[in-house]
Formats: structure tokens, sequence, C-alpha cells
């Protein structure tokens, strides 16, 4: 069989309060593509499939219509998770409608495990064996832990993670039930020690500090195959690679310009599960630039743009000297003489505190919750510790975020 993992598509993203309907459009069509040229039996997608728990109408439809042009080219059925970003109601609502059109969707947990558990055969070679998929969503934390009054951070903590190493045992237990004879893929949520959080900044932290975060060691040995989601970077978390993060289609913060994305391809031919990364095309260029005034003007000058492409979006941090209104304009009139646009300007802050830099430049769409909330502690001169009150606000937003 041929099976293709990706994840974190963030259908309906805002970016900087601009729609991404095209870019999601062309990674889909170019998803489709592959679909058909690799001849691909199963299709799975490992959480965060929309942006938001409530996404526009218009990220419904480009999800919808790709499920549905993806059943009528037969030979492919599909498995979808939820991630932290989903609503698991909004995601679970038309599962039996979808199972017409060979989806099964997992958008939380079910109360029996081994509802969460597939068996896919090939549509396309009735002599191959097929696969068995533990198809595991983002795990909430009431799905791994109850709340006990008065519990400390690090009993928390170490609750939340055996929780987490609990379930997936549970589902293995599920497989193991069904006497599986082919491969075992799971599928899987979450942050894995090992992997590298520090490369994007549009990763939301799942549990408070990670706590929820588990080793590549910790997941049963019995399944040949893990498929990730959560980190945008693709990425191995095991030492042999079958823990795998496949990383989002899209970059989805300045931070992630310029690098690589790709799907996976697994193989299961002759019984020997194997993989590899199938690059994804750029489909609109996200540009860092970073100097003084005048470097950042012939960097412009210099850029060079395809009327054939969409228009490149750019970050542009100033060094030295604080900018002034009329740069930020200069700037942003420069790109779009070239073909792009800025949207966003920024300082390097390097060496300074909040109190130092003017702000009143920057729009709500420009700062992260975290960020507004850091710059008020710099201020902060209470009793309570500011590690506690980060760990309090953590746990806050995270329960906001999830109830989007």
């Amino acid at each position: 069989m041929k099976i293709i993992h990706t994840s974190d598509w963030h259908l309906g993203q805002r970016f900087f309060d601009r729609d991404r309907f095209d870019e999601h459009e062309a990674f889909l069509g170019f998803l489709l593509e592959t679909i058909e040229t690799h001849a691909v039996d199963l299709l799975i997608v490992a959480g965060d499939i929309f942006d938001t728990a409530n996404p526009p109408r218009e990220a419904e439809r480009i999800y919808y219509q790709f499920l549905t042009k993806l059943s009528a080219m037969g030979g492919c059925s599909a498995i979808i998770v939820g991630g932290n970003h989903d609503s698991a109601p909004h995601l679970d609502a038309p599962a039996t409608v979808l199972e017409a059109l060979r989806v099964q969707v997992v958008g939380s947990l079910p109360d029996e495990v081994a509802d969460a558990v597939f068996y896919v055969q090939s549509l396309r070679d009735e002599d191959d064996p097929g696969v068995w998929v533990a198809a595991m969503p983002y795990l909430r934390d009431r799905d791994v832990r109850k709340a006990v009054a008065g519990e400390s951070f690090d009993d928390m903590e170490a609750r939340t993670k055996a929780g987490v190493v609990a379930a997936y045992e549970k589902i293995a237990e599920a497989l193991k039930a069904k006497d599986p004879r082919a491969p075992l893929i799971a599928t899987g949520h979450l942050t894995a020690l090992g992997g590298s959080i520090s490369h994007s900044d549009s990763e939301r932290t799942i549990h408070i500090g990670n706590l929820g975060s588990i080793s590549g060691a910790q997941f049963p040995e019995c399944f040949d195959y893990v498929a990730l989601g959560h980190l945008h970077r693709a990425q191995k978390v095991s030492k042999n690679g079958h823990i795998r993060y496949s990383g989002s289609p899209l970059p989805l913060s300045f931070s992630e310009a310029g690098g690589t994305k790709e799907i996976r391809i697994i193989d299961t031919a002759a019984g020997n599960l194997t993989h590899e990364a199938l690059a994804v095309p750029s489909f609109r260029r996200l540009i860092r630039l970073k100097g003084n005034a005048e470097a950042l003007k012939d960097r412009l000058t210099d850029l060079k743009v395809d009327e054939t492409e969409m228009t490149p979006w750019l970050e542009l941090v100033v060094e030295g000297s604080l900018p002034s209104t009329t740069l930020n304009e200069e700037l942003r009139g420069l790109a779009d003489e070239h073909g792009a646009e800025v949207l966003k300007v920024g300082l390097d802050s390097r060496g300074r505190t909040s109190t130092d830099l003017d702000l009143s430049g920057l729009t709500i769409s420009e700062l992260k919750p975290e960020e507004v909330f850091k710059r008020r502690l710099e201020a902060y001169d209470g009793d309570v510790p500011a590690d506690t009150l980060g760990h309090c606000f953590a746990h806050l937003l995270t329960q906001a975020q999830e109830a989007e």
C-alpha cells in the first residue's frame, strides 16, 4: 500500500488579517495530483485541519470539496483526526456521512478506544494485506486526567504524561485484540520530546509548559509508524525515524519562511514499511528581511517578483534607530512598487525592554497574547512569582483557545 501522512493544514488561517484560501486550494490540488500520480491508497491527516474551532465557511467549503474530489477519484481512503486547533464536535458531526466517501473522522477520543481503530485495505490490489490504524486524536486534559484540588504542578505534570501514555497503551491493546497481521500505524497530535519546538512561533503550547509531552520511547513498540501532527517543521522523533512529524504544508508564520515543506509517503510493499519525504511546492513566498533603514530599502529595490506568482508577503525587522512613521510608509510603498506586500514592520528589540520601544505603530494582529502578557509582566511588582503567573496565564489561554 501507498500511504500519505500530512497534518496541520490550518484551513481558514488569517495571516495578519489576510486570508490564505488560494494557497490552501493550491496545496489540496497538489495533494490530489500526488495521490493520483503515486496511486496512494490511504491519506492520513494528523490534526489541525482547521485553524480555529469555528472556521470560516470558505474553509469548510474547501475541506468538503477536497474530500468529495478524493472520493470521486476512487482508490484512496482517508483517516482524519482532530488537533488542538480543531473543534472535536465540529469534526465529528458529519463523520457518519463521510464514511460513505471512505473517510473516517475521529475528532475526539471515543469512550471505547476500539472505535478509533480501523483496518484499511487497498482498493487497487486485493492481494495486499492492508494496514491497521490507531486513529488517536489530540488528547485534551479532560481525556487523560481528572482535576485534583490542591494538586501541585509537578503532580499535574506526572499524571498528565501518565494519562497520555496510558491512552496509547490502551489503543495498542485494542489493536492486539483484533489480531492484526498487517503493519500497525498510529496517529497523534502532541509534543513528542525529541522534536524541535523552537522553529516556529505559530505553534500553540498544547498543555501548560508542554506537560503532556511524552518521549518517543514511551510509544508502544508494536507501532511500525507513528504519524504525528502539531509541530510545523517536518522531523523525526525516534532514532530509527518511524515516529515522525510531517510538518505543516504551508509556512504558518514568518519564522517558518524559507524552510522546506513536505508530506510523507509510506510504502508497505512486501511487508516492509518504508517512508520518504515528498517536497511541497511553495505557493506564496514569505520573506523576512532584517537590516537598518537603508539596507532594507536596497533589499526591497532588488526584490524580483514574477507576474505569475502570488504576491509575496514580507516582514521587515529594523535594526539600529527606531523607525518613524515616515519610514514605515516608505518601506511599504517601496515593496508595493516591486509587487510585494509588507505585512509587518518590527524592531530588533535585543538589549531593550518593552518600555524603551514605541509600540504605537503596531496593530493587535502583530502581537501574540503571550507577547502582550510578557510585556505586562515586565512592569509587574507583586508578591506572586512571575513564573507562577506565566503558568496560570498559559493554562487560561489554553482553555480559552479550546473553547473557541
